[in-house]
This record gives C-alpha cells, sequence and structure tokens, in this order.
C-alpha cells in the first residue's frame, strides 16, 4: 500500500489500527499487573488478533441462530397452515361420504358362509365349529345402521323471491312503487267457506227472541285434502228484542239448510260458502278412531272447561273464537299440523313447501312456516317432556345419538339428537349442544334400569353399582366381523357370523313369547352358542395380529362380554339397538333436505314435535290429525294433566272430551260436498 504521508511527517495508525493497538496495550498492562508480564507488545497484539477473530466467529455464529429462528418460525407457520388444510379436506371427505353413500346390506348368504367353512377341518382353531343345525338361517334382525356423521357447513338454500318480484317486471324499464308490506296479504285465490258461529245463549232460547245487528269475521288458512283453504269465522252479534215479532227479521240473512248434493255446486265460483257451525258439529260414529275418518279433511273446536258457563255479560251476544294454538295466527291447526308432519316426518324444506302452496293459490312463507314450528315446539315440548319423565320409570329402554348442524354466522356448528326408545311408550328425541360424560348424565342420570346403548365411553358415567345395567348390541359386534369377512379374513369371520346368525334365529322362533317363556329359551339355546364364541374370542385373540380387522371384532366381543350377556338374565330387553338406529334415521334423512336448524332452541322444539310424530307411529296413530287435535286442546288444557294428551293416551283423552261435549269435529266434506266414501279398512 502505497503511503500518503510527506517526508518528515508521522504517519497516523487507521481506526481499525488504533484499536488493535488500544487492545494490545490493555492486555500487556493486565498482563504485567498479574505478575505474568514480561512478554512484549507483539505477544499481546497476537492475544488481541485472536480474541478479535473469536468475536467474529461468535457474531457469525449467533447471525446463523437468528437465521435458523426465522426459519422455525416459518415452518412452525407452515405447519399450522397444513394443520387447518387437512381439517378442511376432512370435513369436505365426511361431507362427500354423506352425499354419496347408500345404505348396504351387511347379509350374508348361508352358503357362501359354509364354502368359507369347507376350506379346512379345524378352522375355528380353538373352538369347537356349532352344530349345523340352526346355524345356517340369515338374522332376520337388520343389522343396525349406523347414522352417518353430521354434514358439514352447508349454504341454506337462496331466498324465493316476493311475489310482486315474480309477476314480472316493468316493461318500460321504470321503477315499481314500493309496497308496504304491514297487515295481512288479501287472500283471492284459494277457496272460501264462510262458518258462523252463534252464541251459546242464542241457540239455547231460540233465535227468534234476539235480532242481528252485525258481525265479525276473522279470516285464517287452513288446510284440506288437496290444498289450502280460506276459513272465515263469522261470529254474528244478536241483541234481545224487546218483543217476539211473528216472524224474525233476520231470518232473510240466515242461509238456508244444506243440500243433500253438495251446496257448492249450486253457488257461483266467486260466492263464499256460508254455512253454520252448530249445524254441521258432530262426532264419528267410532270415538276410538286411530285412523283419519274424514276423508276430506276436518275442522277440530274445543270448549275448555273455564268456558263451560261463559257468558257475554252484556246486552250484545256474540260468539268466542276457537282455541288456537298461536294468538293472532293466520295458520289454522289443520295447515299446522301439515306443514310439521310434511316437514319433520316426510322430510319436505319448508322452501319447498313453500313452492307448492304458491302453486296451490296463496303462498306461504317459510319465514312464517318456521316462526310456527317454533312457536308450536313450545306446546308440544310440554307433552314430550311429561313423556320422557314417564319413560324413565321403565325398568328398561334403549338409546343413541347422532349429530345435527346448527346454522351459525360464519360456519355451521354440531350439536347432537338423543332418542329414548320405550317400546310400548313412544320414540322420544332431545337436543343438546354437546355430547359428553355430563350432558349424557343430565339427560338419564340417576336411572337405575336397564339401559341398551352401543359401547360409547360417554356413556360410562350411567354404569356401574347403584345405578343403570348396561346391555351391549350384538349387531354392533357382527358389523366388525362382516367387515373382516369382506376384507379377507374368510374361514375364521365365517365361524363368527355363522354363530351370530343362529343367535338371531333364536331370537326370531322366539320374539312373540313372554319374557320368561323368552328368557328360558336364551338360557337353553342361546347360552351354549355365546359360550362357544367366546371361547374361540380368547384362543385367537392371543394370535390374532395387531390392527387386522379380525382382531377389532375380536376385541370388542372381549371388552363388551358382560354388556352382551345381559339378555341371557333379562327376557324383556332386546339383543340389539336396532330400535334406536332405524328411529335415528328420520334425523339422518331430515338433515340431508332441510339441511340445518335455525338455532340451539330451534332444535330442541323440532325435537319435541317429532317425538310426538314419532311415537304416533308406534300407536298407529294418524300424526296430522293428532297434531291438529292437539294444538286446538293442548293451549287450554291443564299442565297437571298433560300426560293425557300423549299418544299413548289421547284415544282415551278424546272418548272423555267427546263424552263430556268439549271436542267436536267441522267434516269439510259434509261443507264443500264432497261425494268422496270412506272405504271400509
Amino acid at each position: 500500500m502505497t503511503s500518503t504521508t510527506r517526508p518528515g511527517e508521522t504517519e497516523l495508525p487507521q481506526p481499525a489500527e488504533t484499536e488493535r493497538l488500544d487492545g494490545a496495550a490493555l492486555v500487556l498492562g493486565y498482563l504485567q499487573a498479574r505478575g505474568q508480564g514480561q512478554g512484549s507488545p507483539a505477544d499481546a497484539a497476537s492475544v488481541v488478533d485472536a480474541l478479535l477473530r473469536r468475536v467474529q466467529e461468535l457474531e457469525a455464529r449467533l447471525a446463523d441462530l437468528s437465521t435458523a429462528a426465522q426459519q422455525a418460525q416459518e415452518l412452525a407457520r407452515s405447519v399450522e397452515s397444513l394443520k387447518a388444510y387437512n381439517q378442511q379436506l376432512q370435513e369436505t371427505i365426511r361431507t362427500l361420504e354423506i352425499g354419496f353413500r347408500r345404505h348396504v346390506s351387511e347379509r350374508v348368504s348361508p352358503d357362501q358362509l359354509r364354502l368359507s367353512l369347507a376350506g379346512e377341518p379345524d378352522a375355528c382353531s380353538g373352538a369347537a365349529a356349532p352344530q349345523a343345525e340352526g346355524l345356517d338361517a340369515s338374522p332376520e334382525a337388520d343389522a343396525d345402521e349406523v347414522s352417518s356423521p353430521p354434514p358439514g357447513p352447508a349454504s341454506p338454500p337462496e331466498r324465493a323471491g316476493t311475489a310482486e318480484s315474480s309477476s314480472g317486471s316493468d316493461p318500460g324499464g321504470g321503477k315499481r312503487a314500493k309496497r308496504h308490506e304491514h297487515g295481512r296479504r288479501r287472500i283471492s285465490v284459494i277457496p272460501r267457506v264462510v262458518i258462523e258461529s252463534l252464541p251459546p245463549e242464542v241457540l239455547l232460547k231460540g233465535i227468534e227472541r234476539f235480532e242481528r245487528v252485525g258481525a265479525e269475521d276473522s279470516s285464517v288458512i287452513g288446510h284440506r285434502r288437496g290444498g289450502p283453504v280460506e276459513i272465515i269465522w263469522r261470529r254474528p252479534k244478536y241483541v234481545a228484542k224487546a218483543e217476539a215479532p211473528a216472524a224474525s227479521s233476520g231470518a232473510g240473512e240466515e242461509p238456508a239448510p244444506l243440500p243433500a248434493g253438495g251446496p257448492a255446486l249450486t253457488r257461483e265460483l266467486d260466492e263464499p260458502l256460508v254455512v253454520r257451525e252448530h249445524e254441521l258439529l258432530g262426532i264419528p260414529a267410532d270415538t276410538g278412531f286411530k285412523r283419519s275418518p274424514f276423508v276430506d279433511g276436518v275442522l277440530v273446536r274445543y270448549t275448555p272447561e273455564s268456558d263451560a258457563a261463559e257468558d257475554s255479560g252484556g246486552p250484545v251476544k256474540i260468539a268466542s273464537l276457537p282455541e288456537r294454538p298461536i294468538d293472532r295466527c293466520l295458520a289454522d291447526p289443520s295447515l299446522l299440523a301439515h306443514l310439521f308432519v310434511h316437514k319433520l316426518d316426510y322430510h319436505t324444506p319448508y322452501y319447498r313447501q313453500e313452492v307448492e302452496s304458491e302453486r296451490h293459490g296463496f303462498r306461504i312463507g317459510r319465514g312464517n312456516m318456521t316462526r310456527w314450528q317454533y312457536d308450536c315446539g313450545g306446546i308440544a315440548m310440554r307433552i314430550a317432556d311429561a313423556i320422557w319423565s314417564d319413560a324413565l320409570s321403565r325398568s328398561w329402554f334403549a338409546m343413541d345419538a347422532t349429530g345435527t348442524a346448527i346454522r351459525a354466522k360464519e360456519k355451521h356448528r354440531y350439536g347432537h339428537v338423543f332418542v329414548l326408545v320405550a317400546p310400548g311408550d313412544g320414540v322420544l328425541f332431545r337436543y343438546t349442544p354437546t355430547y359428553d360424560g355430563p350432558t349424557v348424565t343430565k339427560l338419564f342420570g340417576g336411572y337405575q334400569g336397564t339401559l341398551v346403548a352401543d359401547a360409547s365411553s360417554n356413556h360410562n358415567v350411567l354404569f356401574g353399582p347403584g345405578k343403570a345395567r348396561e346391555a351391549g348390541c350384538w349387531s354392533h359386534a357382527r358389523r366388525r366381523f362382516f367387515k373382516a369377512f369382506k376384507a379377507g379374513a374368510g374361514k375364521e369371520a365365517a365361524f363368527a357370523l355363522q354363530t351370530l346368525q343362529a343367535l338371531f334365529r333364536v331370537e326370531e322362533e322366539c320374539a312373540l313369547c313372554s319374557p320368561d317363556e323368552r328368557l328360558e329359551i336364551r338360557k337353553r339355546e342361546s347360552a351354549p352358542l355365546i359360550g362357544k364364541l367366546f371361547a374361540w374370542v380368547e384362543a385367537r385373540r392371543q394370535v390374532v395380529p395387531e390392527h387386522s380387522p379380525l382382531r377389532e371384532g375380536l376385541v370388542y366381543l372381549h371388552n363388551q362380554r358382560a354388556a352382551l350377556c345381559e339378555f341371557l338374565s333379562n327376557g324383556e330387553i332386546p339383543i340389539h339397538n336396532n330400535a334406536s338406529e332405524r328411529a335415528l334415521r328420520r334425523v339422518v334423512k331430515g338433515r340431508r333436505n332441510w339441511l340445518f336448524h335455525g338455532s340451539d332452541e330451534h332444535a330442541v322444539r323440532a325435537c319435541a314435535i317429532t317425538s310426538l310424530i314419532a311415537t304416533c307411529q308406534v300407536h298407529g296413530l294418524d300424526p296430522e290429525l293428532y297434531l291438529q287435535e292437539i294444538l286446538t286442546v293442548a293451549p287450554s288444557y291443564p299442565l297437571s294433566r298433560i300426560l293425557d294428551l300423549s299418544p299413548k293416551n289421547w284415544v282415551a283423552t278424546r272418548q272423555r272430551l267427546i263424552a263430556e261435549g268439549r271436542l267436536k269435529y267441522l267434516d269439510l266434506a259434509r261443507i264443500t260436498g264432497s261425494r268422496l266414501v270412506l272405504r271400509a279398512r
């Protein structure tokens, strides 16, 4: 390096060199102070050089560590992103399974089992094969239908356009005048019928003693065979006459008696049919009917106990309005029952029913249907809760649970629907946001009978000393061996399936026996089969490889042996939980159509109505007519006797109310002149 100093001048050291010389002087002074220093400045400078190199190495190491930390943070973010993407893929796969999976029969041909067992003489390898007699019959009871997981998030159907938007656009392209939506819409397309209700005092003393001074009309939408009908409840007002005339001045206003051929055929198309309620009210010949005897629909009238001696208390006499489940509601109980049964039993969403009602001539918005279901669900909850409490007093019942979607603002969340099957009493549904031990304890805690359920760990809190007894499901056990048989473990899985076929065959033969006789047959025929099966399980469980389909079935039988053998000590309980699985199909099929519930409370009330519909089928009742009757009677029925309105007790309650004169029926076939004839069953 060429020096830039002039001759005679001293060269000044550079800054880095200055730091080096200062460091060397410090090191030299430090060594001399410690008594170790007789070294030269050159030795001190070399030490400083070594220290500087070490510092540079440490700085480079620190920079590398900083870079590694940044890379670790980036990797952590990548892992979280992949986890979220994996979860999304899992939900998509689950949704696809729900959308495309169909029920697959799990029956295995007896010939196929014998062919698999014929491969080796000792196919069981550890247990004697069952006798050939009686083992070739396929089980009569269907394998349990495990309900599919809840559907993934789905967008709600688009709202249907209003009646104004569907009628066409303005040809001129101008803006339409804004229509005020307040108030009821004008009903002018569907058939109309005017039903006059006279005050009881007028009917008792005679209409000729009173003078008609006006009337009040109240319009509702009912349902009859073929579609909706507008029902106008006309309540004439009467005042007592000062003196009874020879001829009533209001006689000309009174409708003529109904002709035998039907008044609808003799009136103008735009003229409503006017009839008198007291002339058409009646009761069926058989008051203990379960199937509806009304071929064209019916209107139900109920007189509460508090209205037995009701009097207007003034000079103007007017009849009271019919009982309504929802105050000031547009829908009659006949229409409400029709909507609920088609939604919760036929799985027809409200947006489809909205389209159907519009085609019939009067559009009923899905928002109104949802609010009506919510309000009537509160009435149904009183009855469903009473049936639930009564079912918990039984000696045994079956239960299970499945998932359902609840609508949320950003992403649908999932709740759970429990089912309780009490044969002979009812099928009940309960919704809960969670499915865990505390939830199960809240629903079934304190029960000390026998509970037929699957092997979910959430149910363990219910069983133990002083608690309920657990009864297992042989259909759940059979499913695992069926999967193993299809996976290739033919010889050994065939032995288990053939034994279970014999077990189900025994249950088929004793299905109509009394519990004591059934228990005796089980101990004589089923117990030896189960003994051989579990001996084979213990022998094969030690040698079958881990993670094989066959081992899954063996472990299930080993762990659930006590619960699966519970039916050998009680002749009342079944050997499977198929009744609960079949009941949950109602929820599974429904959520594939209407997709979700609006909220937790909507789901609770929908389950209450579903419980009444499902229980009607247990007792052979027409669910639509039952709901119409209940929605008419329940609002003013005493809560202390609400269990009288359950499907199990309703026929007897109906007969009592008819005998007391509180319950009557208005057959729409007599009003509309229908010539349909009810065919004897």
